[in-house]
């Protein structure tokens, strides 16, 4: 599991893993249970989308790709 919760880490934007990485494992490794580890897995994995969508302007590709499927369907199947 901290092989996996390692690579979530790795998929951060290398100014956020310089910052906040071994805090983060730091906390992973503290986490006693498994269904804390698993969640905290999870919460990477948010925090990878995060990152790269909100932060770096990703958001701007997935806002026009978003745009374009829902301009798609409207045309592609018109209301009658």
């Amino acid at each position: 599991m901290r092989c996996i919760y390692l690579s979530i880490l790795w998929l951060h934007p290398r100014s956020f893993r310089e910052r906040f990485a071994e805090e983060m494992l730091w906390i992973f490794d503290e986490t006693q249970t498994g269904d804390g580890k698993i969640f905290l897995v999870g919460d990477g994995f948010k925090s990878v989308a995060r990152q790269w969508v909100v932060r770096w302007g990703m958001w701007k590709v997935a806002l026009a790709f978003l745009l374009a499927l829902i301009q798609a369907v409207v045309f592609l199947h018109p209301y009658d």
